[in-house]
């Protein structure tokens, strides 16, 4: 990937800060089923895409279409991945929006992962469990103690962001030959976090069983034995090739929906 030596020096610190404020106050109130956190993303970077894209309007047009893409990661580190964007992005040329794609989509998964452990379940159980003795206790310094947890771990979005932005700034100084190689590597890494997400977040079984004389097999069983997740990776399947056909998402997830139940109430799915 060719990139531009040139640093677009219109986009200013303060310009470049916005991103995370916005990115603060936005992060969990827009989220959709459709595209999730996307649309908090594309409001975060858009002042600076504005700058970063300053007298190339199709240039921008085609980021914040790149930035309206499906995203969703945990919120409190997504920051970093917001730093390694404004990074690459403020030395862009015609070919950063590939690359910028594949980092976000292949980081999402390791990022969520990371971050639901170490911002939300281990701090949340401790000091949410001091809280609430607190409380019982009658003692209102458990809420205080709370929100200070909560505005400290807040915080830490901030040197996760320079944090990022020294990775994406480093990124495009001394790899630039290998940038294919990680973009393909991350599009991979991505791809496999997505697939190993069906069977786990999709559930579908099949309610119908086999039988014969006094022999009993249960549906399930039969197609476990031949795909675990079958009908899951299915019905995933049938998911995106209606999505390159143009079907809007909307429309998919009411249908499922819809069929869901149907099948439920036929007894075909439990």
């Amino acid at each position: 990937m060719k990139m531009n030596n040139s640093v677009n020096t219109n986009v200013d610190e303060k310009t470049k800060n916005s991103v995370l404020w916005r990115w603060f106050f936005t992060s969990s109130v827009s989220s959709n089923y459709e595209k999730m956190q996307a649309l908090a993303y594309c409001y975060a970077v858009l002042p600076f895409l504005k700058k970063a894209y300053k007298n190339k309007p199709e240039a921008l047009q085609n980021a914040v279409l790149n930035h309206l893409q499906f995203f969703n990661t945990n919120p409190w580190v997504a920051p970093y991945i917001l730093g390694i964007n404004v990074a690459m992005e403020e030395n862009a040329d015609e070919n950063t929006e590939a690359a910028v794609t594949s980092i976000k989509t292949g980081l999402m998964g390791p990022v969520a992962g990371l971050g639901d452990s170490l911002f939300v379940v281990i701090p949340w159980t401790i000091f949410g469990a001091i809280a609430a003795n607190m409380a019982i206790d009658g003692s209102p310094v458990g809420i205080f103690l709370w929100i200070a947890v909560s505005v400290a771990l807040k915080m830490l979005s901030i040197p996760l962001f320079k944090a990022g932005y020294t990775s994406g700034t480093k990124l495009i100084s001394t790899i630039e030959k290998s940038l294919k190689v990680l973009t393909e590597s991350t599009s991979i890494l991505g791809l496999m976090v997505v697939g190993a997400l069906i069977p786990s977040v999709v559930k579908s079984t099949i309610a119908l069983n086999f039988k014969q004389g006094d022999f009993t097999m249960k549906g399930q069983d039969i197609l476990d034995q031949i795909m675990p997740g079958l009908v899951p990776a299915l019905l995933v399947g049938f998911v995106f090739w209606a999505l390159k056909k143009n079907v809007k998402p909307i429309y998919l997830i009411l249908g499922v929906m819809v069929f869901s139940i149907i099948l439920a109430a036929l007894g075909i799915l439990k």
